[in-house]
Order: structure tokens, then sequence, then C-alpha cells
């Protein structure tokens, strides 16, 4: 099968794996029925979905795991649905199906109220990660495809992940749920993990209506949570590598994309924490003491930014890496989403500057890296108006990876590691933005009517698009997008 991976060496090849994914692939992974019921009991997502055990009664394995594989993509709601259908799907899912019954619980006088604020944090209203998309023979494929990595990436460990939001009792409101789950997965698969990420830019609303010193306390207890979490977890799980048992957390990024993705009003990037609550680096380092006090054996600490290829927003980045806490950050992580239109002098330039980093003592990753084509790179690409299959794409795309890599080698960089983001066509991050954006500009009307970013690292959409398909979709389409469609889909449906 082809791989579209860097033809770089490197200790750690590592896939980004979210929960919904894994969940999936557990379902894939399930030798019996037995297993597949106990899955179900112990999976809060869709173990309250009346009659879901009696449904599998009498079924061979594969049809059941089928059937609960669609159960699992059934029970969210496309994330571009918007807010009102993801607060109706949980509060349905809660079994609220009146307006008196929800009053009763924010009075906090129904005799649910604890169990609801408890369960409420285990399920995922939304899709994200093309969840209710992907089809069952693509995450078998993916399944197929797993000894190609020997590192994890979760997300599951990312401070809205965590905390509990609607409890507000301390001894319940740090909920290692999701993380102790991908963890299991990975550690039966025989994978090391990295833990993403201890700091990120998205909240999920926690730090709504607080004081910059109330975020900081926040911000400190979930790090000492999460650094204690990581040290018993791994205190019982090791795996076997090379003959040495070795813990199954062995790296965290401790950071997430401090710097900003635009620029202010003086075109310059700027610290997202200092713009948005206040929180200068010195502040925001003294959050993160307990986790270099209390470092993990066996654990690296990550650094972890996008666009670094840009190279005002790298100089920044490197500003910013200057003012962390000495000694607490081994590596600098590149996420590398690119397109197929990326400069490649652009790189070069940013792995020279990684290359002086690195005989500094700063190790360097790439930590995220997919490369996609949107509609509107086809003609930047191949012309206005080329007549291309979808394998002259595909062929693009490992021509742009190999002078990638070619860039790589010859800079001298040593990569500590490199993780892939999209893993298939379906599970593509690309696609969603790309979606997302379309369906935000009113040019498509349904998620679905654009079917590959070509994002993949490993090409599952090859053969995806088939005349009947595209005939459809342009028929559901007002007047004024069938053109842009039809030349998308030239690219899709060829051969």
């Amino acid at each position: 099968m082809d791989i579209y991976s860097l033809n770089v060496d490197s200790p750690i090849k590592g896939g980004y794996f979210s929960s919904e994914q894994i969940d999936l692939l557990s379902i894939i992974q399930c030798q019996s029925i037995d297993e597949l019921m106990k899955f179900i009991a112990n999976c809060d997502q869709i173990n309250h979905v009346h009659g879901i055990f009696e449904s599998i009664n009498g079924m061979d394995l594969e049809s059941a795991k089928r059937s609960i594989f669609k159960s699992y993509q059934d029970s969210m709601v496309y994330h571009d649905q918007g807010l009102d259908a993801s607060i109706r799907n949980r509060f349905n899912y809660l079994g609220i199906t009146s307006e008196e019954e929800l009053m009763s619980v924010i009075d906090k006088s129904h005799p649910r109220s604890q169990e609801i604020l408890s369960i409420n944090h285990h399920f995922i209203s939304e899709e994200w990660n093309q969840t209710k998309s992907i089809n069952y023979e693509e995450m078998e494929t993916l399944n197929s495809q797993l000894p190609l990595f020997n590192s994890m990436l979760i997300g599951s460990g990312k401070i809205y992940k965590i905390i509990n939001k609607y409890d507000t009792n301390k001894e319940t409101k740090h909920d290692f749920y999701f993380a102790k789950r991908d963890l299991d997965f990975a550690y039966k698969n025989g994978k090391q993990v990295r833990f993403h990420s201890l700091l990120v830019k998205e909240d999920g609303k926690i730090f709504d209506g607080k004081s910059k010193e109330e975020i900081m306390d926040i911000i400190k207890e979930y790090v000492k949570q999460s650094i204690d979490f990581i040290k018993n977890y791994n205190s019982s799980h090791k795996i076997n590598i090379n003959g040495k048992e070795e813990p199954v957390i062995n790296a965290v990024d401790l950071f997430n994309e401090i710097v900003s993705f635009d620029k202010n009003e003086q075109g310059e990037y700027y610290n997202i924490w200092e713009q948005k609550y206040g929180i200068i680096m010195p502040e925001l380092m003294s959050c993160f003491e307990y986790a270099l006090v209390n470092k993990p054996e066996g654990v690296n600490y990550l650094y972890n930014e996008p666009f670094l290829e840009d190279d005002q927003r790298r100089q920044k980045v490197f500003e910013t890496l200057a003012q962390t806490t000495p000694g607490l950050i081994d590596t600098l992580g590149s996420q590398m989403h690119i397109t197929i239109t990326q400069d490649i002098d652009s790189i070069k330039r940013c792995f020279a500057d990684f290359k002086r980093l690195q005989d500094n003592g700063m190790q360097i990753q790439i930590t995220e890296f997919d490369m996609c084509l949107g509609r509107h790179d086809v003609p930047r690409v191949f012309g206005p108006n080329a007549d291309i299959s979808l394998e002259i794409v595909y062929q693009e795309k490992d021509k742009k990876i190999s002078e990638i890599s070619s860039v790589i080698r010859e800079s001298g960089v040593r990569l500590s590691g490199i993780s892939y983001w999209s893993l298939t066509d379906g599970i593509d991050c690309n696609l969603e933005r790309i979606r997302s954006n379309a369906l935000a500009n009113h040019e498509i009307s349904n998620v679905n009517e654009i079917p590959t970013a070509c994002g993949g690292l490993i090409p599952t959409h090859k053969k995806l698009i088939k005349n009947n398909e595209l005939n459809q979709m342009l028929s559901d389409s007002n007047q004024s997008n069938k053109e842009d469609l039809y030349d998308w889909y030239k690219v899709c449906n060829k051969k």
C-alpha cells in the first residue's frame, strides 16, 4: 500500500489518534461477541442506547461490530450543524426531554443531577476528525497499518477534556476518563504515547468569567493533577522496547500554540495568553513549576507550534521558547500542516534555523505532519484548465514530500521524532477545515459534498469518487457553485 511519509530517519514514528478513532478501532479489534459486549459496557458514548445489547444477539461477529460501529457514529451530530444541534444532542443523551426537567437539573434539585454531571463529561456530542463520515473499511485499513507506528499522539490530555466544567466537586472535577481509555488502547497495542497537551488556547469555556489569578490557579491544579496521573499510569504500565521495560507515556506536549496565527494591528504575531488573559510568560511559567520539579522518569517535554515555515512567526516562537523556564523544554515541535503549494525555500530557511537550535542542545521533532490539496490549490498547481486525474494529484504530493525529505536530510537536523496527523484521507483535519469553510461561505450545503483533500498518510480515497455520486451532488447544489464543484470533482473522478 502507498504511504505518503517523509523519507527521513527518526527513532519515533508516530500518528495522531483521537478518542473517537480509538473507540472505532477498538470495535474493529474485538475478537468475540463477549469482548464487544465488554467494550459497550465500558464506553459511555453508546452504553446508554436502548436495546444496544439485545440488538447484536444472534449476529455473527462481523455484523455485530459493524452495527456497533454505526451506533457509535450515530451518537454524534456533525460539528458543522452548530451549537443548537450539539446541545439538543447532549440533552437527549442525558434523557432530558422537557424544559421543566432541564430547569430542575439546573436548580440542582433533580435526583439524577450528580449522575448527569458525571456522565455528561464522557459524552462527545459533536463529531470531530470526520468520525461520522469515515466508513468501516477505511478504519479497517488504518487498523491493519498500526505496525507503521511505534508511538501514538493522543489529544485527550487537554484541559477541557480533563476538567469536568459541569461538576463543582473538587474530588471529581479532574476526570481522566478519555485519557485512560486512549492509553489503555496504546498499551494493549504495544505503543508509546505522546500526551497532548497541557496548555492549549482552546479552553472549552472553562476560563469564562475568571480573573487572571483564578485562571492561573486552575492551570496550576490541572498541571499537578496531570503530572501525577502520568506518573501513576507509567508506574503500572510498561512495554517492552528492544528488551527493555519502558513507560507507556514517554513525552508530554507542555505547551501548544502559544503564539497567535494572525498578526495584530502593528503587523506582529503575539502571545495569545498575554493578549487574551493578561498572563505574561513568567506568570505562565510559574504554572508549570510542579511539572519541572516532578518530571516523570523517561518523559520528554515538548513545546509544539504550527506554521514555523513563516519566517516572522518562527522568530516570534523562538523568542517565546527563550522565555520558558531553563531546563523545562527538551524539544521544539514543528507541526508542519502544509499544503501541496508550500514554498520549498521557506522550509529550507526553517530547517537552517532548527539546525542552529539543535546545535545549542534543543531537540527537534515534526509533530503533526500532513499535506493536503484543497479545491482552490488545483489551478495553482496544474493550471486553470487542467484535466487531471486523482492519481496525478497523488503523484504531485509524492514529489513534494520527496523534496521536503531532501531538504530535511540536507539541513543536518537529526529529528528525534516524526508524527503524522491526518492518517487517512477520510480522517483528515484539512478536509474538516475545507468543509467547514465551504459551508460557512454557502458554497456547499452538505459536508460530504467535498469528499477528499488528499491529505492522508494512507491514500484511502484514491478510488473513492464515482460518476453517479458527482451527478447526485451536482443536482443537489445551487447553480452558483456547480461549476466550482464540477472542477473539483473532475479531479476526484478520474482514475
